[in-house]
């Protein structure tokens, strides 16, 4: 009798060691992926999107900042989150196309293998080079005669492309924060240049429309080739503002 349970059990851990190796491989492959953007095909679990101005020059130690922080966040960047990288310059045209879109599959290795997932080599190779080319773009001098800041963030936040299922939304700015466009401009010395009102009114309406408000926002402000007291009077007049309007940020320096 204790032969025929044995029998039994064997027969038992023989079928479950069949399933298990037919079902390796399914399970080494992870869920189902878009195959370009490495994203779930339920679509992505957060997403943290970097904003980028172009409108002034900056220098090789700002450049090689924000490829430090830009490296950075691909690397914290949680399993099956979206990473997108926009840049904007004083040339602005609604819709601009991202530099890098791609979600994170994650680094799950077989316990059989050793091996990571595939999906997550090809996220290494799909960020690593994208990411260079990037970011040698980000990095190029630029000069212009605007700087649609405002314009720019209600622009790629309202797009279905941004908008993720579930999961935190970041949004990172990384620019000097001088505002210069027909709706608002922190230049010049006539009634609207600097006014802490109507940079708050335009800042409430794009928030308001655009969904923004809905995203974590961290500002990076960069140098430029601006004076530290320009650029100080334009960090405190958004900070003022976006404390204002109950926006919850995070401020540094870049």
């Amino acid at each position: 009798m204790k032969s025929e349970s044995w029998a039994i059990v064997a027969s038992i851990l023989a079928g479950v060691a069949v399933v298990g190796f037919f079902a390796a491989p399914s399970l080494l492959r992870g869920p189902p992926r878009d195959t370009e953007s490495l994203c779930l095909k339920t679509g992505a679990i957060g997403h943290t999107l970097v904003l980028v101005d172009k409108s002034d020059p900056w220098s090789e130690v700002q450049a090689g900042r924000l490829k430090r922080l830009v490296k950075r966040i691909g690397d914290e960047l949680p399993a099956d989150r979206m990473l997108s990288i926009y840049v904007f310059n004083d040339v602005f045209e609604p819709g601009f196309p991202a530099l890098l879109s791609l979600c994170n599959p994650g680094r799950t290795a077989s316990e059989l293998i050793g091996n990571p997932r595939r999906d997550y080599v090809r996220w290494v190779e799909k960020f690593g080079r994208p990411l260079d080319d990037a970011l040698a773009v980000l990095t190029q001098p630029a000069k212009g005669n605007l700087s649609p800041i405002v314009e720019a963030v209600g622009d790629v936040v309202s797009r279905p492309e941004t908008r993720v299922r579930e999961g935190e939304r970041s949004l990172v700015l990384v620019s000097d924060m001088l505002q210069n466009s027909s709706q608002f401009t922190v230049f010049g010395s006539n009634a609207g240049a600097r006014d802490p009102e109507r940079l708050k009114r335009l800042v409430g309406k794009v928030w308001r429309d655009s969904g923004a408000g809905a995203w974590q926002l961290q500002v990076h402000q960069v140098q430029g080739v601006y004076d530290a007291q320009r650029l100080e009077q334009a960090g405190s007049l958004w900070q003022q503002t976006l404390r204002g309007l109950n926006i919850p940020f995070v401020w540094e320096r870049l």
